[in-house]
């Protein structure tokens, strides 16, 4: 019974989320440029930068209008997670990814780690001593609702007073060409969940990706 209470609750939330908000069905897209398979013959190293953040947050509850500092850091925790992700699939792979730590240290040393916006990624390659970069944006929009939900159905009837959280959350990631710059593989995709970290979306890229077979 608790379990059909659970799978009850958050079914009828995220029905609310699509009939109040309009998100759309999550759709994947992945572009992968003619070049790629040419240019994957010289990649020895690929590095995997701090993955770009924008978080929107909203609540009908006055209080709860501050967003909480503690998601702040979720460049470093996405690159950790396409890391630890990708990492198990080594034994798969024709490339070496660099260390995160190092891939850090050296944009830090360089003085590059607050403002990677402002140099190219052929500058940022270099840098690194990596012949391709893996770079991300990471959006959450997340709306505090505040109500009474009611859930009614042949054999239960459930009024639960309080404030209900939808998190749509979108994950790009690109792969740059170290010497020229250019976008060699893109992808993108965005699901709606109740945490600002959507690690089926970064499992969903690290399938997709093209150094790993």
């Amino acid at each position: 019974m608790k379990r059909i209470f659970l799978f009850l609750i958050a079914m009828s939330i995220g029905m609310m989320a699509h009939a109040q908000f309009g998100f759309p069905a999550r759709t994947k897209q992945v572009y992968t440029s003619p070049d790629l398979k040419k240019a994957m013959k010289n990649y020895k190293t690929i590095a995997i930068l701090p993955v770009g953040t924008q978080l929107s947050f909203k609540s009908q509850v006055p209080y709860l209008n501050e967003r909480n500092q503690a998601i702040e850091n979720t460049g470093l925790a996405n690159q950790s997670r396409l890391y630890s992700y990708i990492l198990p699939k080594s034994h798969r792979m024709k490339v070496e990814i660099q260390d995160i730590e190092k891939t850090n240290l050296l944009l830090l040393k360089s003085e590059m780690s607050s403002r990677l916006d402002q140099y190219t990624k052929e500058e940022i390659a270099k840098i690194l001593g990596v012949d391709a970069i893996l770079s991300g944006l990471y959006e959450s929009y997340a709306f505090i609702r505040e109500g009474q939900m009611k859930i009614d159905t042949a054999s239960l009837s459930i009024k639960m007073p309080g404030t209900s959280t939808v998190v749509k959350n979108t994950l790009t990631l690109v792969l740059y060409d170290g010497q020229t710059g250019k976008q060699m593989w893109r992808f993108y995709d965005h699901d709606e969940q109740y945490t600002y970290i959507s690690d089926y979306l970064i499992e969903q890229a690290v399938r997709s990706l093209p150094f790993i077979r």
